[in-house]
């Protein structure tokens, strides 16, 4: 079943009539993104086509989302066109001209430029100079180191600071809404410039769902505040690759924004204390326990980018200022258990699994005394053949050799679980994925290359090495992203068979068998994010391509 937010007259409140259906755990419909009932709004834009706009030629689509970026030609200059897909009237017009004129008096090295601004044929957009991609985009190939991510800091919030100094609000600040230019220096962008209530920008599903405020997902609240919030939660990515609570594996919208307002995010251990305390400030859950400022922030991240002696500059007031005596050490809380599939007993294996090899017990010494009743006595016979593998790979290898500071017999100190090695991957899931269809998908593979293969019983023998069964060599090309539709291919042997795994945001993931085509085309919902993946299956052997984002998703196999 899923929320479906109509009849919606003040984007003031995206949650105040469905409380409780969230708290059920209901779903939202993606293409509520675009069918609101809101009499502001009269029509959308149209998949890949921007309206005529003053000046512009050679309009190409360069970003989906909301708004879209068009590259063009303006006065033979290359510009960046930010269309909002969405039809507005006239109040609504006006309004969003007098805040364009606003931004367009903001003059700042980190806010970018607005060349022109206007509503061609309903539709309003920004002009700017050309950019060279986007936070989200750098985000995906290289992680800030602390120092950069201070800098980084800094060089947002004095913008911020400008844009607050003028009476606007970003609204919908993501690492997608962080341009860079060609020398790297970042510019905020995409502001929602009063529009946020028509087109989505901080409605749920919508991209920067991971981004917002939890004031913002209750009631719709927009303020500096709310924007400082953004802040820390774009630095969180860009130091960890994700945003501070990530969609979990099988997690609806409802659930996710639940958690966003209940859960404290994870600290930064990689980041020195006093920056972790500062990012943990601006994630805070109460706007008044967040830093007063932009430009307080501002400060503070300058100390932080530049040692010096003199304490960091108080990021809120203080009645005391203590001195700060050296206490023990305290240890750091656990880390949350990360939902993916090393923790995930049911999830099928994308690997074939490895036969546990024959391992001969190494000489030891004849032991003058029998030994402790820590564990199984070790026999003088040959060792027996290793047992299969448990599912999960948890508990210890009866073949596995003792250590060899233990006494014959002893018991040897099982290996940590693979399971653990997964949860420090640090990895989290931005998109759904589903568990019991993904099984049903690697059966149904299994049982389509299996037909006219005889019953013969197998002969009873040694275990086939790995290397009588190679793995599967398959790679997902880059998906090319038309708005409405997403063009899939991919490389591989061509006598096995392919499911295509489609993963939404908020929703659970579909699998699509396309058998031994290689070429898959996907319908999407223009905005909203997703991530793609390839299974393949010779009816022995079973794998998964890393998965492929388009519109700025994260996404983790």
């Amino acid at each position: 079943m899923f929320l479906r937010l109509t009849g919606a007259r003040h984007a003031a409140r995206p949650l105040a009539a469905c409380g409780q259906c969230v708290a059920a755990g209901a779903g939202l419909a993606a293409n509520d993104l675009f069918t609101r009932e809101d009499r502001h709004v009269t029509d959308k834009a149209g998949p890949d086509s921007a309206p005529a706009l003053p000046g512009c030629t050679n309009v190409v689509l360069v970003r989906s989302g909301i708004p879209r970026v068009y590259r063009c030609l303006r006065q033979g200059t290359a510009a960046s066109a930010l269309v909002y897909p969405v039809r507005v009237d006239a109040s609504t017009a006006a309004a969003f001209n007098k805040q364009a004129k606003a931004l367009q008096g903001v003059s700042h090295p980190h806010v970018a430029s607005v060349l022109e601004s206007g509503v061609a044929d309903g539709f309003p957009y920004l002009i700017s100079i050309a950019d060279a991609g986007t936070l989200a985009e750098q985000i995906r190939s290289q992680l800030r180191s602390p120092a950069d991510l201070a800098v980084l800091g800094r060089q947002l919030a004095e913008g911020l600071a400008a844009l607050h100094g003028a009476g606007l609000i970003h609204g919908g600040l993501t690492p997608g809404a962080v341009v860079l230019l060609p020398d790297g220096r970042p510019q905020l962008s995409a502001l929602t410039l009063g529009l946020g209530q028509h087109t989505g920008h901080a409605a749920l599903n919508s991209p920067s769902q991971l981004y917002v405020a939890p004031e913002t997902l209750r009631d719709g609240t927009l303020t500096a505040s709310s924007d400082l919030y953004a802040l820390g939660a774009v630095l969180h990515a860009a130091i960890s690759g994700k945003p501070p609570l990530a969609a979990r594996m099988g997690e609806t919208a409802g659930e996710h924004i639940l958690r966003v307002l209940n859960e404290p995010p994870a600290r930064l251990e990689v980041l020195p204390d006093e920056f972790a305390e500062l990012i943990a400030l601006l994630l805070e859950k109460d706007p008044a326990k967040r830093p007063m400022s932009a430009e307080v922030v501002a400060a503070a991240l300058a100390a932080l980018a530049t040692p010096t002696t003199a304490p960091m500059p108080p990021v809120r007031p203080v009645t005391a200022a203590p001195t700060k005596q050296a206490a023990p050490a305290t240890p750091p809380l656990p880390r949350p258990a990360v939902m993916s599939r090393a923790t995930l007993r049911s999830w099928p294996t994308t690997t074939a699994p490895t036969p546990q090899q024959k391992t001969t017990p190494a000489p030891q010494q004849p032991a003058a005394a029998p030994s402790p009743p820590a564990g199984p006595p070790a026999t003088g016979g040959p060792t027996p053949p290793a047992a299969p593998p448990q599912s999960g790979g948890q508990g210890p290898s009866p073949a596995s050799p003792p250590p060899a500071a233990a006494p014959a017999g002893g018991a040897s100190s099982p290996a940590a679980p693979p399971a653990v090695a997964g949860v420090k991957r640090r990895n989290w899931l931005l998109v759904a994925a589903s568990v019991v269809v993904a099984a049903a998908v690697i059966t149904t593979f299994a049982l389509v290359n299996r037909k006219g293969q005889t019953d013969t019983p197998p002969i009873s023998g040694p275990t086939p090495t790995t290397a009588s069964t190679p793995a599967l060599a398959v790679k997902l090309n880059p998906p090319a992203d038309h708005s409405t539709y997403v063009d899939l291919s991919w490389t591989g042997p061509s006598d096995v068979n392919y499911a295509v795994v489609i993963a939404q945001v908020g929703q659970p993931a579909d699998v699509k068998l396309v058998y031994k085509h290689t070429k898959y085309r996907v319908n999407v919902v223009p905005g909203i994010q997703y991530c793609f993946a390839v299974q393949a299956t010779d009816g022995i052997n079973k794998m998964e391509t890393d998965p492929r984002p388009v519109r700025d998703a994260q996404c983790e196999r």
